[in-house]
């Protein structure tokens, strides 16, 4: 195009106040009163949009949305890269912005022409309000809470980080009080463990097809043809997953450190410390355990009675948990334990069954019920078939039976063979470095404690026979 007429005509475009651009809009025919011209210009604007000639694709798309806005969705999702180019090169203040009301005008018209869109562009509104008009944070501010309100758990992670962020600058500017922060970390926490929770879910879904997948193989229920097909899938899977997670995770982590800087230990307690006398309701309880939790500050009554409270009203996984961790903590691990079943069972991640039945596998230890800890470990390995730690859980367990005279009849000290035998798979199976380290010193111990080959042999065996080990245990091993 002649640089002359590409000026005048962007000249003469950027002449239109905002008002005339939505005026202009025909939203009564799909390609407009001139089907062919609509067309044209679509055809103009995106061939140059896709050659990144975003200045002189500007013109065509401008009247395609004043012409025909319902004739294609990509005059929305293309048209805020166009213009957003011409603002970041624009030099002429009033040029510039003019092109960020026609930005803004444009999210306007998308609710408008497809309204079950509202949420996302919303939240869309919002985010380029944040860049681009900083003094307007109170306007970006109720744009992204009205977004997420309606958005929920489908919210996007930037729009979620952008919006504490705009609340703590919302804050810091109008002086408010340190709860309103809270409130918006309070919502954004929530829904982000909500998202978190799903992609989690979706994850452990995956990877259990993927292992069904290789089982099939190896039994030759489904050819190799068919294996290769169905995994390429599924592994396309698992890394748009763990992206997404990534994501999650990284915002959740910067929510969390900025939160920090704004509500320490002391503050929580000084602010939940006299609500929690006059006010219990939930919202409140559900507050002080996120908080708390977040920030480390649980060896306190106001965490503790919290979470008891918040477990009458409304049990979940979560408080179950958090009271048998509390009381494992304590030392009272009779009392932990119907808590620590109650969350292992209420949970849905696998990863947080597993977090649970490790706690309760140990207050079952304190407590000297063996088989108990061999049967929660064994609830371990069968969400997880290669968990090190559930193992070393059943090793410790035979180790600790050593004073049980029926487990060491006839040899004394037999319970170390099947101890190392636990040890050794924990070693095998084990998929961290420290958890193998871990299992290497039991294993080194237990060898340690080897019954002599002289009291082997006057038992009438001999290395490398079988030998059974009665009592609860009941395993058959190897005389070494």
């Amino acid at each position: 195009m002649n640089k002359s007429l590409k000026v005048g005509i962007v000249a003469i475009i950027c002449t239109f106040t905002s008002a005339d651009f939505v005026a202009a809009q025909n939203t009564t025919k799909k390609y407009g009163e001139d089907s062919l011209k609509c067309l044209t210009n679509i055809s103009l604007y995106r061939e140059l949009h896709k050659q990144k000639n975003y200045r002189d694709a500007y013109p065509f798309w401008k009247q395609v949305v004043a012409d025909c806005p319902m004739s294609i969705m990509s005059i929305f999702t293309e048209g805020p890269v166009i213009l957003e180019n011409l603002i970041n090169e624009e030099k002429d203040t009033l040029v510039r912005e003019q092109y960020l009301n026609e930005l803004f005008d444009l999210f306007e018209l998308r609710i408008k022409i497809y309204p079950k869109d509202e949420p996302y562009i919303l939240g869309r509104i919002g985010v380029y309000m944040a860049k681009y008009r900083k003094n307007e944070y109170k306007k970006t501010f109720e744009y992204l809470d009205k977004s997420i309100d309606l958005s929920g758990a489908e919210s996007s992670p930037q729009v979620l980080d952008i919006y504490f962020q705009i609340a703590d600058v919302y804050r810091t500017k109008d002086k408010l009080s340190t709860e309103m922060i809270m409130d918006a970390y309070d919502k954004v926490s929530d829904i982000m463990e909500m998202m978190i929770d799903k992609a989690d879910l979706l994850m452990e879904s995956v990877m259990r097809q993927i292992n069904k997948l290789g089982e099939d193989l190896e039994t030759e229920a489904i050819s190799q043809e068919d294996y290769q097909a169905t995994y390429e899938g599924l592994a396309k899977d698992s890394a748009k997953i763990a992206n997404e997670l990534k994501q999650l995770k990284n915002v959740g982590n910067n929510l969390d450190i900025r939160f920090a800087k704004i509500a320490n230990c002391d503050m929580l307690k000084q602010i939940y410390g006299e609500k929690i006398k006059t006010n219990k309701d939930e919202r409140t309880l559900r507050q002080i355990v996120n908080f708390f939790s977040k920030q480390k500050c649980t060896d306190n009554e106001i965490y503790i009675k919290a979470i008891e409270e918040l477990h009458k009203i409304k049990p979940t996984a979560k408080t179950a948990f958090y009271m048998g961790q509390y009381l494992h903590g304590k030392k009272k691990y009779s009392d932990a334990v119907s808590y620590l079943k109650e969350a292992a069972e209420l949970y849905e991640k696998e990863a947080e069954m597993i977090k649970a039945y490790t706690v309760l596998a140990d207050c079952y230890m304190q407590l000297g019920q063996y088989a108990s800890v061999r049967e929660t470990a064994n609830k371990i390995l069968k969400l997880k078939p290669n968990s090190g730690i559930a193992y070393i859980l059943i090793g410790d367990a035979y180790m600790s039976s050593v004073s049980n005279s029926a487990c060491n009849d006839p040899i004394p000290g037999a319970v170390y063979w099947v101890a190392a035998d636990k040890f050794a798979k924990a070693k095998a199976v084990a998929d961290d470095e420290k958890t193998a380290e871990v299992a290497q010193t039991k294993l080194s111990q237990a060898a340690a404690r080897f019954p002599s080959t002289n009291t082997a042999f006057g038992n009438g065996y001999q290395k490398g026979q079988s030998y059974s080990v009665g009592c609860w245990i009941n395993e058959t091993t190897t005389v070494r």
